[in-house]
C-alpha cells in the first residue's frame, strides 16, 4: 500500500487534494448518495407493488370473459398498459391458451422444455401466490419488441397472477416488461447529480430461485453501455484500463458482468461489503475500486421487490474525482482577490523603487491598476457567477409562472464545479424529478380520461337497456294487471263454486241420509216380502197337498162309480134271469146302498177339501195382495230415489258448467302466465346485460379508482401550504 492507499502517488494526489479541500462537504456527499439511494428503491418498490395492482385489478376482470373473448381482452388489456408488452394466460398443463401475442399462442412449457418457465409456474401453482421471476433471458421478449424503453434486449421481467374462480385455482395471468424499464427507471439521465461518472446499478444479492446466479451478477444496464449517454469509453467498445486490459460485453450487462476488483478477482469493496452488512456507504478518500480499477465511492443498499423471492442490492456510485472536483465560489474568488492584491503590492514595490518617477505619477498608475484589475476580477470571475445565477433565476422563473416547461434544463457547459454548478445540478434533478412525476400524472390523466370514456359509453348502453328494461317492465305490468283480473274473476269463481259445492254437500248429505233410510226400509220390506213369499210357498205346497188329496177322493169316487156300474149291471143280469125273484135284486141294493155311503162319505171328503183349498186360496191372495203393496211402496221409493239421481245429476251438470268456466279462467291465467314468462325472459336478458355493463363499469370505477390512487400519491409528494 502506498502512500494513498491502494493509488499511486500520481494519481493519490491530485485526488487527496481535492478531498481535503472539501472535506467539510464530506456530511453533505453521504447525505446525497443516502438520498439517491433511498428515492431509487422507493421508485422501484412503488412502481412494482402498482404493476401488481393493475395486475389483479385485469385478473379480476378476465374471469367474465368466455373463451373466445380472451385475446381480444388481452390485447386491449395490454395497450392499456405503459409497461405490459404481452399478457398471456397459461393452464394447469403449462400450455398456453390466450395472449396478447399471437405466436405464442399454443406455445407449451411442460416438463423439461423450458426449466425456467417451468419452475416459475410451478411455484405458482404450489404457492397460489403471487411472483416475481426474473430478470432472465428470453428471447421472444425480442421479437415481441419494445414498449417504453430506448433499449431493448432479451432480458425480461415475469409477473405471474394466480387466477381463482369460486375458490380454485383455474390458470395463471402472465405480464411480460423489459427489464430495461428498471435500468431507465434508476438512471434518468436527467436527474444524475454527477453527470460525467455517476451510475446507480442493480446486482444478485441472493438468488433464492435460481441458485446459479452468483451474488455480484449484474442485474440491470449499466448507464455507459454504449455511446448514447457516455461519450468517451463505453462498454459496448471496452473499458481500458491499464493494468488490466480491457472491459467489454458482448450483449449487454445484465449476466455479462459481476463486480469485481481486477486487482484482486473478488467482489469490490462496495458490492462485497453491501451483500454482507445489508447496506454500505463510502465517501471518503481514497474509495474502493470498481471492475475498471477506477476509484468510486457511493451508497450501496440491498431490498426485496413484492413478491419476488430473490434479493437485490444496488449501488449509487461516482468516481472520487467528480465528486470532490467542486471548488468553493469563495475559495475561487478569495484566491483570485489575493492574487490580485499581490500584483498590486509588487507593482507598488516596484513604481517606488524607480526614483525617477514622480509619486503623482505612481499613484495614477495605482488607481488605473485598481480599476483595471476590478474591471477584470469582476467580468472574468464575477460576471460568469452572476450569470450562471441568473440563468438559473430565469428558468425556476418560468417554471414558477406557471410556463409549463419542464423540459428546460441548464447546459452541461454552463455547469462550473462550485457552488452554481451544484446548484444547477439539483434544480435539473428536481425539474426532472417533476418533470417525471407531472408524466406520470399526464399518463394517469390520459388513463383516467379513457376509463371515463369507456364508462360514459358503458352508461349509454346501461341506459339504454335500462329503456328497454323499462318498456319491457310496462308489458310485463300489463300482463299482470290483466292476469290479476283473471285471478280475481276466477275466485270470483271459485266462490260460486265453493257455496255451489256446499250447497250440494249439503243436499248430497240429506239426500244421501234419505235414500239411505229408504233403503233401509225397502231392504226391511223386501225381507218381509221374502217371508210373505216363504208363506205364500207354504201355502201353494198345503195346496198342493189338497190337490192331491182330491185327487185321491176323485180316484175312490171313480172306484166306486166303476163298481156301482158294475153292481147295476150284476143287478140287471140277475133280474133278468129270476124275473120274479127278488133276491139277488135286494142284495144288489143293499151293495148299492153300501156304494152311496162311500159316496157320500167321499163327497164330504171332497167338500171339506174343497173348504180348505177355498180358505187357503184366501190366505194366499192376501198374501199376494199385501206383497203387492209391499212391491208398490218399494216403487215408490225406488221413484224416490230416481228423482234424488236425477237431481244430483242435474247439479253435476251446473258443477260441469263452473267447471267449464273455470277452465276457462285458468286457461286465460295460463295464457297471461306464457306471456309473463316470455317478458320475464326477456328481462332476465336484458338484465343480464345491465349486469354485465354494471359489472365492467364496477370494474372501470375501480380503475379509476386506482388511477385516482396513484394521481394522489403523486401530488402527495409535493408539500404545499
Amino acid at each position: 500500500m502506498g502512500v494513498f492507499g491502494w493509488l499511486s502517488f500520481k494519481e493519490g494526489l491530485p485526488l487527496w487534494w481535492s478531498y481535503r479541500l472539501n472535506e467539510k462537504t464530506k456530511k453533505r456527499k453521504e447525505e446525497v448518495f443516502e438520498s439517491i439511494a433511498k428515492a431509487r428503491v422507493d421508485l422501484l418498490q412503488a412502481w412494482t407493488m402498482d404493476r401488481w395492482v393493475s395486475l389483479d385489478s385485469r385478473a379480476a376482470e378476465v374471469i367474465r370473459y368466455q373463451a373466445d373473448e380472451l385475446n381480444i381482452f388481452l390485447t386491449r388489456s395490454k395497450e392499456r398498459s405503459t409497461y405490459f408488452t404481452e399478457l398471456f394466460l397459461v393452464n394447469r398443463d403449462a400450455t398456453i391458451f390466450a395472449s396478447s401475442f399471437e405466436k405464442h399462442i399454443g406455445v407449451s412449457y411442460a416438463k423439461g422444455n423450458t426449466p425456467i418457465y417451468e419452475k416459475a409456474l410451478h411455484t405458482v401453482w404450489q404457492t397460489g401466490k403471487p411472483l416475481l421471476y426474473g430478470p432472465f433471458i428470453d428471447p421472444i421478449t425480442v421479437e415481441i419488441g419494445a414498449r417504453s424503453s430506448k433499449f431493448h434486449d432479451e432480458v425480461t421481467l415475469l409477473f405471474l397472477q394466480p387466477i381463482f374462480i369460486e375458490g380454485i385455482m383455474q390458470y395463471i395471468m402472465v405480464a411480460r416488461i423489459p427489464n430495461d424499464v428498471i435500468s431507465d427507471m434508476i438512471q434518468r439521465e436527467a436527474g444524475h447529480i454527477y453527470q460525467d461518472t455517476g451510475d446507480n446499478y442493480i446486482f444478485m444479492t441472493k438468488s433464492n430461485f435460481d441458485p446459479s446466479i452468483e451474488p455480484g451478477i449484474a442485474l440491470s444496464r449499466s448507464r455507459f453501455e454504449d455511446e448514447q449517454f457516455s461519450f468517451g469509453e463505453n462498454l459496448k467498445a471496452g473499458v481500458h484500463t491499464k493494468s488490466w486490459g480491457t472491459v467489454k460485453i458482448n450483449n449487454h450487462t445484465e449476466f455479462e458482468i459481476r463486480f469485481t476488483d481486477p486487482a484482486t478477482g473478488s467482489l469490490h469493496p462496495g458490492v462485497a461489503n453491501t451483500i454482507k452488512n445489508g447496506s454500505n456507504l463510502m465517501v471518503e478518500f481514497p474509495g474502493y475500486s470498481d471492475y475498471r480499477h477506477i476509484p468510486v465511492i457511493g451508497k450501496g443498499v440491498t431490498f426485496q421487490l413484492p413478491h419476488s423471492p430473490d434479493v437485490w442490492g444496488m449501488m449509487c456510485e461516482a468516481d472520487v474525482e467528480e465528486v470532490y472536483r467542486t471548488r468553493s465560489i469563495g475559495y475561487k474568488l478569495g484566491l483570485n482577490f489575493t492574487v490580485f492584491m499581490l500584483m498590486n503590492v509588487l507593482l507598488f514595490q516596484i513604481l517606488t523603487a524607480i526614483k525617477v518617477i514622480p509619486a503623482i505619477v505612481v499613484f495614477a498608475i495605482s488607481i488605473i491598476y485598481a480599476f483595471v484589475a476590478t474591471a477584470i476580477f469582476l467580468n472574468k470571475y464575477l460576471k460568469p457567477i452572476v450569470s450562471r445565477v441568473n440563468h438559473v433565476s430565469n428558468m425556476i422563473q418560468k417554471i414558477a409562472e406557471g410556463a409549463g416547461d419542464l423540459t428546460m434544463r441548464i447546459d452541461r457547459s454552463e455547469l462550473s464545479n462550485d457552488e452554481t454548478g451544484e446548484m444547477a445540478r439539483w434544480i435539473n434533478s428536481f425539474v426532472d424529478t417533476q418533470s417525471d412525476l407531472i408524466t406520470k400524472v399526464q399518463i394517469s390523466s390520459g388513463d383516467v380520461q379513457q376509463t371515463n370514456n369507456a364508462l360514459r359509453e358503458r352508461t349509454v348502453d346501461v341506459e339504454r337497456y335500462s329503456m328497454h328494461v323499462h318498456e319491457q317492465m310496462g308489458d310485463m305490468q300489463h300482463a299482470i294487471a290483466q292476469q290479476l283480473k283473471d285471478v280475481r274473476e276466477a275466485m270470483s269463481q271459485i266462490e260460486e263454486i265453493q257455496d255451489i259445492m256446499q250447497q250440494m254437500e249439503q243436499q248430497s248429505s240429506s239426500q244421501l241420509q234419505a235414500a239411505q233410510q229408504q233403503v233401509m226400509g225397502i231392504d226391511e220390506r223386501m225381507s218381509d216380502v221374502v217371508t210373505q213369499v216363504k208363506a205364500t210357498s207354504s201355502l201353494t205346497a198345503t195346496f198342493t197337498e189338497s190337490s192331491a188329496s182330491i185327487s185321491n177322493v176323485v180316484a175312490s169316487i171313480n172306484a166306486v162309480a166303476e163298481q156301482t156300474n158294475l153292481l147295476a149291471l150284476n143287478a140287471s143280469i140277475e133280474a133278468a134271469r129270476a124275473g120274479e125273484h127278488g133276491k139277488g135284486f135286494a142284495v144288489v141294493a143293499e151293495e148299492i146302498r153300501k156304494l152311496a155311503n162311500q159316496t157320500k162319505g167321499a163327497t164330504h171328503e171332497i167338500h171339506e177339501t174343497l173348504r180348505l183349498i177355498e180358505s187357503n186360496s184366501q190366505l194366499i191372495e192376501q198374501a199376494i195382495e199385501q206383497n203387492g203393496e209391499e212391491v208398490e211402496e218399494g216403487a215408490k221409493y225406488i221413484r224416490v230415489v230416481k228423482d234424488v239421481l236425477m237431481q244430483m245429476e242435474q247439479e253435476s251438470e251446473s258443477s260441469h258448467h263452473v267447471t267449464d268456466s273455470m277452465r276457462d279462467v285458468v286457461q286465460n291465467i295460463a295464457a297471461s302466465s306464457e306471456q309473463n314468462v316470455r317478458v320475464v325472459e326477456q328481462v332476465e336478458k336484458s338484465a343480464e346485460e345491465m349486469r354485465k355493463l354494471v359489472e365492467q363499469t364496477r370494474f372501470d370505477t375501480e380503475r379509476s379508482a386506482l388511477l385516482i390512487r396513484t394521481l394522489a400519491q403523486v401530488v402527495s409528494k409535493f408539500s404545499v401550504k
